[in-house]
């Protein structure tokens, strides 16, 4: 299974050095879960995973920044509080798993289709 980015890669996004063993987990994690997301055999089969780059980053950083899942910290006077969106394992937001759909050239599926404000195709004119 080829790697989604390199450590390198990882440490620049985040602008920080980081322990090699979390940075490996961390890619692994994130591997498994766009893999799994796409469907292992056609995530397998795909020669070109750059486009879904800045969304295993983005799951990556997440998992190394608040690996505790800590909503907010004190030290005497020093307070610290993190947003919602890193609290909690490795995962994939709404917005992320549409994109790694859509990277993988998986059309969202729907239950019905919305069509533009206008004026009805003429055989579907009811006229009384």
């Amino acid at each position: 299974m080829a790697d989604l980015f390199t450590l390198e890669q990882l440490a620049s996004y985040m602008q920080q050095d980081l322990d090699q063993a979390s940075a490996e987990l961390a890619r692994a994690l994130t591997t498994a879960l766009i893999r799994a997301e796409v469907g292992a055999a056609r995530y397998d089969a795909l020669t070109d995973l750059s486009p879904f780059l800045p969304v295993a980053l983005e799951v990556a950083r997440r998992t190394l920044l608040n690996p505790a899942g800590i909503r907010s910290e004190q030290i005497d006077d020093y307070s610290v509080t993190y947003a919602a969106e890193v609290i909690g394992g490795p995962a994939l937001t709404e917005s992320e798993r549409a994109q790694v759909l859509a990277a993988a050239g998986i059309r969202a599926s729907g239950a019905f289709t919305i069509r533009p404000a206008g004026t009805p195709p003429a055989r579907y004119c009811w006229r009384g």
